[in-house]
């Protein structure tokens, strides 16, 4: 396995201009192709990190869940063109979370 490629999935206007960096592009027209999708890239061993838009997480939480607690490939959330919903932030906040046993990224 190579795991040496990037992918990004998620609505075409966002995901596109990776393509220009080298990114492979998976654009979704219909969010329930998401999860499909997301499985595919995730264990045919050539992606090493892959890329969601906050946007295709609800119908993909399930496959990111699988994937979670192993090195590779990476799923990475983040936001779409049209703005964050907060939810890379919250992944990343209970991910800290869960490392360091408290919340390390609080504003208090």
């Amino acid at each position: 396995m190579e795991w040496n490629k990037i992918a990004a999935i998620g609505d075409f206007e966002t995901v596109f201009p990776l393509k220009a960096i080298g990114i492979e592009v998976f654009p979704i027209k219909n969010s329930s192709d998401a999860p499909q999708t997301l499985r595919k890239l995730a264990t045919c061993g050539e992606y090493g990190v892959i890329f969601i838009t906050e946007n295709i997480l609800e119908q993909t939480r399930e496959v990111v869940s699988e994937f979670a607690d192993k090195d590779i490939p990476a799923i990475i959330v983040v936001p779409s063109i049209t703005g964050s919903e907060g939810l890379a932030l919250s992944i990343v906040r209970e991910t800290m979370k869960r490392a360091a046993g408290r919340d390390i990224m609080s504003e208090e």
